[in-house]
């Protein structure tokens, strides 16, 4: 069973520059990987990510995990648009 929790966040003032800061950077990364896939016709998580995986991670100082979950929602968003 699947249980969903809806919560609000107080950050500081320090803390939410820094998560604006990271959202900034994460966004970046999607429309730099959306580039890179567009432009090799690759819309394959995997094929996307074999591009580009090492390259986003040193170019926009995003974590490992952060750095897939922008390959997977730019390979989401165009299966999406492929229906």
């Amino acid at each position: 069973m699947l249980c969903t929790l809806k919560i609000k966040l107080m950050p500081t003032l320090e803390q939410f520059h820094a998560l604006l800061e990271t959202m900034k950077r994460f966004n970046q990364a999607c429309n730099y990987i959306s580039e890179i896939a567009f432009r090799s016709r690759t819309f394959s998580k995997t094929k996307i990510q074999r591009l580009c995986y090492y390259d986003v991670r040193e170019k926009f100082g995003l974590s490992a995990q952060m750095t897939v979950r922008a390959i997977g929602k730019v390979s989401e968003s165009y299966r999406l648009d492929k229906k």
